[in-house]
């Protein structure tokens, strides 16, 4: 004897029975109060939270014999048609299998067509998605004006796929991923109407495994029951670790570097035959909402998981940097496009771990980034335990001054009456800040081996200041001044501009914690002028002799 899934014996009745649905079932229940119904509706949401379901329901509603109503009292001939399937007024179409242009024009024509006995006549329209855009068109003019006595239900997993000119003629309702502790509380009650024995624990697993869908809950705890009881055990061997609990794993061993985790969870993967290529896409997803919970205060619709993930995803987003979340998005993503390009998905998948948790395995900049804060971190964590000592308040580093010339040339002068006034004019702009406790975990020898990363960022957001930059060095770093030699005095105006000189505290501040104030010098071998040189400035000087002094050539006469 066949029996009923048990997911089609518990399908709701009325609105009360929908599962964490509140907002779309009371929004619905006023609307028919107050006679105020839509000739057409979207239900979109993830597979297994209500939608057809909900769609009956209001069917039901409205062609109740109480009704319109509400609450449908589920024993008229209507309602009882309506949930035995069997009403000829309440059409359920599989769009997957029914969305050609076709099979549109034909539900045109029946829909001008009275009901044969109910109210309303129905139309409920599964896997919208999947009607076609000829089949759109053909059914735009009818979605807009249907017949008086015509209502349209669609419902959809993908409603970004449904034209917009049909979305703006329809009412929207987002069913949510029901929470995980309603699942295991509707579980057990199903359980002990269906005299099945349970463990809590059980029941716990296959709700998070459910990923928010009841159907698919009700699916896995039928296939147990068929054992005689549920046990964690079975639980456990019949779902393996839940595609959730897995992603967390996962991201945990990428998190704390643990190299060998991470690759062992693959080569579990590859062992019961999983695709690394959905498994690289599915990182991804969770990675970018690992950022999106570190960086968005109210991610809100960002992220489709249920409450218990998001806590999840917020207790994870600590143990990472917001610059290693961002070098392990691009290694995966790195990795999903050489997979599309014919490589072995085992060894991208893998490259990509490496890169994420030995960053010195990479030269990449995002690399050299993560090492550096990698650092910080562990010397964070060895001064835990001690009173961090107040930074050092140097003076700061004096000017250099240029070797004394007897005969200073002209252009000399100007590059030392405009350099000077230059620092002056930033430090009157920005203040010093407060001594940064950071500074002191950074040295100048630090400072000038990580200078092309911060020229990196630098470039990421002037190119003009980062070709400015090239031939720049850092001539001095004390805690809270950085001062930056360049080689020409023009050069030195520019770097202490207020915009410039944000730009390039923003970079340090980016890679080493810290927002120093920042000044420019004039190289010293910039401003000694080449011996002989200063001859040409002399206007009586005869024109062969300074070339002679200065190049030091002989003439040749012929």
């Amino acid at each position: 004897m066949t029996s009923i899934a048990l997911y089609r014996r518990y399908r709701p009745q009325s609105f009360e029975d929908v599962l964490g649905q509140e907002h779309v079932t009371e929004t619905l229940q006023t609307s028919i109060r107050e006679g105020r119904i839509g000739h057409a509706y979207l239900f979109s949401g993830s597979r297994g939270t209500g939608k057809t379901s909900t769609a009956r329901i209001l069917a039901k509603a409205l062609n109740c014999e109480k009704g319109p109503t509400p609450n449908p009292c589920n024993v008229c001939d209507t309602c009882v048609a309506i949930t035995e399937g069997s009403s000829l007024d309440v059409i359920e179409i599989d769009a997957a299998s029914h969305g050609g242009v076709d099979d549109v024009r034909e539900l045109r024509e029946n829909a001008l067509l009275a009901p044969a006995i109910a109210r309303k006549k129905i139309y409920i329209v599964d896997e919208a998605h999947m009607v076609s855009t000829q089949g759109w068109n053909a059914f735009l003019k009818t979605v807009e004006e249907p017949p008086e006595h015509v209502i349209f239900v669609f419902a959809t997993t993908e409603p970004h796929r449904v034209l917009p000119t049909i979305l703006s003629r329809c009412q929207r309702f987002d069913f949510r991923r029901i929470s995980s502790a309603t699942i295991a509380e509707h579980l057990a009650r199903v359980a002990k109407e269906e005299g099945i024995e349970a463990d809590e624990g059980a029941l716990q697993l296959i709700a998070r495994s459910a990923e928010g869908g009841v159907r698919d809950a009700l699916s896995t705890l039928d296939q147990l029951a068929a054992a005689g009881s549920v046990t964690v055990q079975d639980a456990a061997r019949l779902l393996g670790s839940s595609t959730g609990d897995l992603m967390f794993e996962f991201a945990d061993a990428l998190a704390t570097g643990d190299t060998g985790a991470a690759v062992q969870r693959i080569a579990q993967l590859v062992e019961e035959g999983h695709d690394l290529r959905v498994f690289a896409r599915q990182v991804v997803e969770h990675l970018r909402a690992l950022l999106l919970t570190k960086h968005v205060a109210e991610p809100g619709d960002l992220i489709d998981a249920t409450d218990e993930t998001r806590a999840r995803l917020a207790a994870q987003a600590d143990g990472f940097s917001g610059a290693k979340l961002l070098h392990a998005l691009r290694a995966f993503v790195d990795a999903m496009s050489e997979m599309r390009q014919q490589a072995a998905p085992r060894l991208s998948v893998e490259l990509a771990v490496v890169r994420v948790t030995m960053p010195e395995a990479d030269d990449s900049a995002a690399s050299a980034i993560a090492r550096i804060e990698r650092l910080e971190r562990v010397l964070e964590v060895q001064r835990s335990g001690e009173q961090p000592p107040p930074a050092a308040t140097k003076a700061p580093a004096p000017e250099p001054v240029a070797k004394p010339e007897p005969t200073p040339s002209k252009s000399t002068k100007r590059a030392k009456t405009t350099t000077k006034p230059a620092a002056e004019k930033a430090e009157e702009k920005k203040a010093p800040p407060e001594p940064n406790t950071a500074a002191g975990l950074v040295d100048l020898e630090m400072v000038r081996r990580s200078w092309p990363v911060v020229l990196e960022e630098v470039r990421q957001k002037s190119r003009k200041l980062h070709a400015l930059l090239g031939d720049a060095g850092v001539q001095s770093f004390d805690g809270r001044v950085i001062t930056v030699e360049v080689r020409f005095a023009i050069h030195g105006d520019m770097v202490t501009e207020q915009k410039n000189a944000a730009l390039i505290a923003d970079a340090v501040q980016s890679v080493f914690g810290i927002s120093p104030v920042v000044r420019a010098v004039v190289s010293a071998r910039a401003e000694e002028p080449a011996e002989g040189l200063d001859a040409i400035d002399d206007t009586s000087a005869d024109p062969l002799d300074v070339l002679k002094s200065g190049f030091g050539d002989d003439i040749v006469e012929e």
